[in-house]
């Protein structure tokens, strides 16, 4: 089906679309055979603000369906489905907050969302991956593996991790509703000491020359408006798509924060493999049609720096640090930038198909020097994008620019090399 473009979208009347919120947003156009089809399908995808504004919509998709002539078995299907999840997720909460149970989680979560194979993880800073009941490291699915993740987290760290059957959770309200039930039981086990895996251990963290990765999503402001309650499931599904990456790459999650996402690499190759990853993954994602707009939101930006951040207690802290933030800021949304000393230390050992393209130097906010920065280019990302995002114009960046490297893919650098 086509996409309902702007122009024809505004000029359809609020009586065109099932779904039409307090603040005038409309949703699930029902203006014609294709689009009522395809608001059958979505219907549960919608966050709605009341179950009041919820059955109002429903009653008139319905009706849109019946004057199309479109019989919605499936939709009816999953309506009976969900209301019997709904009810299923609610017994979990009572019997939970009842008796919690200890390790019986995984197993009590199988049987209320009837998905069997569900894996309750538990995230070990010491192991650098999510652990299961055994304490043995379980990767996360791969791509294309036809299994979702979804996240707890807990003051911005990793902390728990459901992978189960991608439908059975596609409800906000139920995953919200099983998330507060799970949430309720692992920091009783926490407390109680039963999950050893959750223990946060920095000093576990590689030191020396290490490579930083960190991204942040460009106008998250922008899609908060959009999404409202639905902007944790967006969050949940980018940051599974980082960690995914991360871990493929033998990264190490450091934190996670609002929009914000920091990793840590032993090899700067790596890094660089997984911030190819993380974009092609999110390019060729099938967002929601309200999220997908020109610009094809939602976009990241990752920046990649080198050098020997300071461990402490708390985690990774130094100049190094500083300059990753920079870099990442610098960059836009879908767009990798390296400084030169993440160049440098990849040198001629740059996984096969990536290259990388010289964007000058540039003066960024709280640095003492102009950084020489680089943008990562590879089979499937984005190649032009705008000057990077400094918010100043300096004379050196006017020459950075008028020079000329000897291939265009590929600037040449006589720089030191890092330190073994």
């Amino acid at each position: 089906m086509a996409r309902l473009k702007t122009g024809k979208r505004a000029r359809l009347p609020d009586s065109a679309f099932a779904y039409v919120d307090s603040r005038g947003r409309r949703r699930l156009p029902v203006h014609d055979k294709a689009h009522v089809r395809n608001a059958l399908a979505r219907f549960n995808q919608v966050a709605f603000e009341t179950d009041t504004a919820r059955e109002r919509a429903r009653k008139r998709l319905l009706n849109a369906a019946k004057k199309y002539r479109i019989v919605p078995v499936g939709f009816i299907t999953g309506e009976l489905r969900s209301e019997r999840r709904h009810a299923a997720a609610g017994r979990l909460v009572i019997e939970l907050g009842r008796n919690p149970a200890p390790g019986e989680l995984e197993k009590r979560l199988r049987t209320v969302l009837r998905d069997p194979t569900l894996a309750v993880l538990h995230w070990s800073d010491v192991s650098g991956a999510y652990l299961d009941g055994t304490g043995k490291p379980v990767p996360l699915p791969a791509q294309g593996e036809r299994r979702g993740v979804t996240y707890l987290e807990r003051q911005g760290r990793p902390m728990t991790a459901l992978v189960h059957d991608p439908t059975i959770l596609d409800d906000p309200a139920l995953a919200e509703t099983v998330m507060d039930a799970v949430r309720f039981v692992v920091e009783k086990d926490r407390l109680h000491g039963q999950i050893q895996a959750t223990s946060t251990d920095a000093a576990a963290l590689p030191t020396g020359f290490v490579t930083l990765l960190m991204t942040d999503i460009e106008a998250s402001t922008v899609l908060l408006r959009k999404l409202g309650d639905r902007y944790g499931a967006l969050l949940n599904d980018v940051r599974g798509i980082l960690r995914a990456a991360v871990s493929r790459a033998d990264g190490r999650e450091i934190d996670a924060r609002a929009d914000e996402f920091f990793a840590v690499f032993e090899r700067a190759t790596a890094a660089a493999e997984a911030a190819v990853a993380i974009q092609r993954e999110l390019g060729t994602r099938a967002w929601p049609d309200d999220l997908a707009d020109s610009r094809g939101e939602p976009r990241v930006r990752v920046g990649i720096h080198s050098g020997r951040p300071t461990l402490t207690d708390l985690g990774y802290i130094g100049l190094a640090v500083h300059t990753t933030a920079r870099v990442c800021s610098a960059a836009h949304g879908g767009q990798i930038v390296v400084s030169a000393a993440t160049r440098v230390a990849i040198g001629a050992s740059a996984p096969t198909g990536i290259r990388f393209r010289s964007l000058g130097r540039h003066r960024l906010p709280g640095l003492p020097d102009a950084e020489r920065l680089f943008q990562v280019q590879a089979q499937g990302l984005r190649v032009k994008f705008p000057r990077p995002r400094t918010g100043r114009r300096q004379a050196d960046d006017r020459r950075a620019r008028s020079e000329k490297p000897t291939r265009p893919e590929e600037s040449q650098l006589e720089l030191p090399q890092p330190p073994a």
